[in-house]
């Protein structure tokens, strides 16, 4: 077990909500004391979190005041903090040191960040792990493939409901997918049940199954019977398109999926053993559940 009584999340929407429903599981199983949510405003809703037993803490996240005021007390500090906004992870990173915090957990929960000359995202990511060694706070870094709950809709051209798809290259690169909620589920269990030494610093590399474009495009086609029409679009177009503009996330990842990167390692880096009951969904259990 690893001692952590005390967690507290950072970005409540999307993936941050079922970590913190798996953590107030715990705690009303009394396995953990407190859960405390950091949110720039209260609102309703959050109602659900609080009648868990949640602690809501407002904040601002360019105060080091406001952030060390709110952390204190935690042993394990989460980022779920959505891309626009993980700049803000250097201020909190700090102020978890500064207020005694153990454990870092930095916003991931992606493609795999720690490789070699990074871009985009995956550079601003890679930042906070180093800023976490400058300050010596262990981290734990979870690097869990794309979410398929949240992937197949027409912001990244995977709009399968009306038949309508875009991916990169030529589709068959193997990345690594993940539903939300067994992220939430495994995130919850590792943090509290192995050992500290097999946390600090720590990268676990976790999927629920390795599948190409293609074969979930096929997949679904007999699932469904219905045919996709299918675009691949060319590396040099998806270079063009992040070169004009940086932001372009559907390009960005595009791009990162085509070529593969979405695969969180080989099978023996995976650190799905260390929750030997997790079970986690397929891809075809959550597109049609």
């Amino acid at each position: 077990m690893s001692g952590f009584k005390n967690f507290t999340v950072a970005g409540l929407g999307g993936l941050g909500s079922h970590v913190v429903r798996e953590l107030l599981k715990l705690k009303n199983q009394g396995k953990i004391d407190n859960v405390t949510v950091l949110t720039r405003s209260d609102s309703s809703s959050l109602d659900e979190y609080k009648a868990s037993g949640a602690k809501i803490a407002v904040v601002d996240y360019g105060s080091a005041e406001s952030l060390k005021n709110a952390v204190t007390g935690a042993d394990v500090v989460i980022s779920t903090v959505t891309h626009a906004a993980l700049q803000v992870q250097h201020l909190l990173a700090e102020q978890a040191k500064a207020a005694g915090v153990k454990i870092f957990v930095p916003s991931e929960f992606g493609d795999v960040t720690d490789r070699q000359n990074p871009e985009g995202l995956f550079l601003v990511k890679q930042a906070v792990h180093h800023k976490c060694k400058e300050l010596d706070l262990p981290y734990a870094l979870f690097f869990t493939g794309a979410h398929p709950d949240v992937a197949f809709t027409p912001y990244l051209g995977l709009d399968l409901q009306s038949g309508d798809v875009n991916v990169g290259l030529d589709g068959n690169a193997l990345n690594s997918f993940t539903a939300q909620s067994d992220i939430g589920r495994y995130v919850a269990y590792v943090l509290t049940n192995l050992p500290r030494s097999k946390i600090e610093w720590r990268t676990f590399r976790i999927e629920s199954e390795r599948k190409s474009f293609n074969q979930i495009f096929k997949q679904h086609e007999e699932k469904t019977g219905k045919k996709l029409n299918v675009t691949y679009r060319p590396e040099s177009e998806l270079e063009a398109a992040i070169a004009k503009n940086p932001a372009d996330v559907r390009s960005f990842l595009q791009l990162d999926w085509g070529r593969g990167g979405g695969l969180v390692g080989s099978l023996d880096q995976l650190s799905v053993s260390e929750y030997p009951d997790w079970n986690p969904k397929s891809i075809a259990d959550v597109l049609y559940a």
